[in-house]
């Protein structure tokens, strides 16, 4: 009868295939008391994601995990945090997602949270991944990523008035950096994305390009803005005067409508449709009652099956 139960469920014995977890950005850098935000991507998706089991935690207390979410709809979904927020477990099944490649699937929000200066690393594990037919990928590398948490200084050079009285040139200015005309400065120079047009559920690739036209090495801060609204936060880290970095957003949408995307003060407009629907008769064979299941149902169907036959075996047997 077990042999039967199994059979008769879909997507018990099938596998997805291999694919990564990755947190985008790798590395991030926020002040104390500010958040970051990673997008969770499964990076080779072969029929959707369904289901999904991923526990996040920080290495130290240099960060709290304050959310986890999934990025699409779901049937049903819980949270679970860790009581000092250095874990969070995200659960859910039921979700409808780009059916191919790179698939962001939810976001992990880490604030700051120390006295001076420190990193620590947020790494997802992932305990159950299925795609949208009930089938469980194989997972092999969970790619973690790096936060950098600062503490804003009193900046220096403040004791001018210990030395002659009016000589306010170069008395006491203490530290290189005050006085010597550096500054810092990034700047957007161009923001584009890949298409405009796009169905609900999937995701925009957004690409921004940031450089530093100011003197000295520094971190380049970057905020995808959604209607007025800040979407996603990314940070270059230590950009060299002169140099440019691509910071790319994968912003996903799952309402219909026109959305101004923005960045550094450039905007793109982009459009949001339903899914279209074809009416291309179909030539399989005849589906059993058991192939018409949910996204991400495949191991519960097989459950049901099998609670179902060893009922009906012992009403026999009475």
């Amino acid at each position: 009868m077990l042999i039967l139960a199994v059979a008769v469920a879909p997507g018990v014995t099938a596998a997805a295939g291999s694919t990564d977890v990755a947190l985008d950005p790798t590395s991030q850098t926020v002040e104390n008391g500010e958040a970051a935000t990673f997008d969770v991507v499964v990076t080779n998706a072969s029929g959707g994601v369904g289901a999904a089991n991923i526990t996040f935690s920080v290495a130290n207390d240099t960060a709290a995990i304050t959310q986890v979410a999934f990025s699409h709809e779901t049937v049903a979904n819980t949270t679970t945090y860790a009581s000092d927020n250095s874990s969070a477990t995200l659960t859910g099944y039921g979700l409808d997602t780009n059916q191919t490649g790179q698939v962001v699937v939810a976001t992990v929000t880490v604030e700051g949270n120390a006295t001076s200066t420190a990193e620590t690393t947020v790494t997802p594990e992932v305990n159950a991944l299925g795609d949208e037919d009930g089938n469980d990928y194989t997972v092999g590398e969970e790619q973690s990523a790096q936060l950098e948490v600062t503490t804003s200084s009193s900046g220096g050079g403040g004791d001018g008035d210990d030395g002659d009285d009016g000589d306010d040139s170069d008395s006491g200015g203490g530290s290189g950096d005050g006085g010597d005309g550096d500054t810092a400065s990034t700047t957007v120079t161009n923001f584009s994305v890949a298409t405009t047009d796009v169905e609900t559920g999937e995701s925009v690739e957004a690409t921004a390009t940031v450089l530093n036209d100011g003197d000295v090495t520094t971190n380049a801060t970057v905020n995808l803005t959604v209607d007025g609204t800040v979407r996603t936060t990314k940070t270059v880290a230590d950009l060299e005067p002169g140099n440019e970095s691509a910071v790319v957003f994968l912003p996903v949408f799952e309402q219909a409508g026109t959305y101004n995307l923005t960045v550094g003060g450039e905007s793109v407009a982009v459009t949001v449709a339903e899914p279209t629907t074809t009416s291309d008769p179909v030539t399989t064979e005849t589906p059993t009652e058991t192939e018409s299941q949910a996204p991400g149902f495949g191991v519960l169907s097989a459950l049901v099956s099998l609670v179902a036959l060893v009922g009906a075996a012992r009403l026999r047997a009475q």
